[in-house]
């Protein structure tokens, strides 16, 4: 399932380059679009999400009956807006793109006789701040580079669902991302098909004591995503 998304997004640079190609001579649309110094959109995401874990030395040495522990990449979408500055330099750009996230990750406890899944579906509030650096526009098409940092904040779970034994996350994440993509400049508007990453740079995980949390020394974030962006 994580390599669908690559070749989803292999489509959309398919059809951008398509549509780059064509353009040979043609008028510019939006021609004064770049020359603004604000831009505002919103964008579609569907992503690809999971975590990493870093086994404990509890369970390294043999110290508890967990025989592995596996966890799942499964999808689920975001909703943002997009506050885009344009910077002094024209091919760089600031960009601030709050989004609603819902998640659906689980991790697989196996043991000898057993499965157990945790399960963590949650609604989170995203921060990204990311820097973009464009090409040249050759007609009505430009690609571009992002990168930067996403906070973000857990607004609503089913935790209370689960019982006082099992794993518990933060509430607040930090991340890293990374990304590409394409600006298509059309009629009355820009779309931008982008592919990016995300890396978690904190232990999500609290310690309460559990047989599940006793197994994992660390656990981070980590996902693909496609954007489809409307400015």
């Amino acid at each position: 399932m994580k390599y669908s998304f690559f070749y989803l997004f292999l489509v959309f640079c398919l059809l951008a380059g398509k549509q780059g190609f064509s353009q040979k001579q043609k008028t510019k649309n939006l021609p004064f679009y770049d020359e603004k110094k604000l831009h505002y959109g919103f964008q579609i995401g569907l992503h690809n999400a999971y975590y990493n874990v870093k086994h404990s030395e509890k369970f390294v040495g043999d110290g508890d009956s967990t025989v592995s522990i596996i966890p799942n990449a499964t999808a689920g979408f975001s909703l943002g807006f997009i506050l885009n500055f344009k910077l002094k330099d024209e091919l760089w750009n600031l960009r601030l793109l709050p989004a609603v996230v819902f998640y659906d990750r689980k991790v697989d406890f196996q043991y000898p006789n057993t499965l157990k899944t945790q399960r963590f579906e949650t609604t989170v509030i995203e921060f990204p701040v990311l820097l973009k650096y464009q090409s040249v526009r050759r007609n009505n098409l430009r690609m571009y580079m992002t990168g930067g940092f996403m906070a973000s904040y857990e607004v609503g779970n089913k935790r209370a669902e689960l019982d006082d034994n099992g794993l518990v996350t933060k509430s607040t994440n930090l991340e890293v991302q990374y990304g590409a993509g394409f600006d298509i400049y059309f009629d009355m508007f820009k779309f931008s098909p982008e592919i990016r990453f995300s890396h978690g740079l904190m232990n999500v995980m609290l310690d309460n004591g559990s047989a599940f949390a006793r197994s994992i020394d660390r656990l981070t974030t980590h996902k693909v995503a496609i954007y489809i962006n409307f400015e």
